[in-house]
């Protein structure tokens, strides 16, 4: 039996960061730096744990490995490089954009990945893909509600996540 617990994890500081951000109105800047730079960089260590301890599913592996790296290239640049809420902004509408493409492209290399395709999570995950980077260009253009459309954002991301191990878990089950 694989060990789940990483990934889960990571979905739930998905979520956790999410609703900080979706509740952070009287919250500092400096509060929400270190909230988000700290949790998702330590989220994307548990996804790269997880992905690491799943190698034999290229798939997942290939998956969780994009998120693991994404995540901590974000974590780190809220960390160092977020001067201003401006720049928070802007790192974290090009984090949703790279996710909205990083997602659907992912769909298209399951196929070069020769492995059994289920056509619905594909068509799901392009959805999610299409959804993110939507709500991302809402999110930047309603400025009044700019965190908390991210903060809805990670939420729906980190749910993904959180529902991507049962099937992974099922795809498992299902093979021996």
């Amino acid at each position: 039996m694989k060990n789940y617990l990483p990934i889960n994890l990571y979905g739930a500081i998905i979520i956790f960061a999410g609703a900080f951000l979706l509740f952070s109105d009287y919250t500092t800047f400096d509060a929400l730096k270190l909230t988000l730079g700290i949790s998702l960089t330590l989220g994307a260590v548990l996804s790269f744990i997880g992905a690491i301890s799943n190698r034999e599913n290229k798939a997942a592996f290939a998956y969780h490995e994009m998120h693991a790296l994404a995540m901590f290239v974000y974590g780190l640049s809220v960390l160092f490089f977020s001067k201003s809420l401006e720049t928070l902004t802007s790192i974290t509408a090009f984090l949703f954009i790279f996710y909205s493409f990083s997602e659907i492209i992912f769909c298209l290399r399951i196929f070069d990945l020769k492995s059994k395709v289920l056509f619905k999570i594909v068509i799901v995950r392009s959805l999610l893909g299409l959804a993110v980077g939507i709500g991302t260009i809402v999110a930047m253009n309603l400025s009044d509600v700019t965190l908390k459309g991210f903060g809805i954002l990670f939420i729906i991301v980190g749910i993904n996540v959180a529902l991507y191990v049962p099937i992974i878990k099922g795809k498992e089950f299902n093979k021996g």
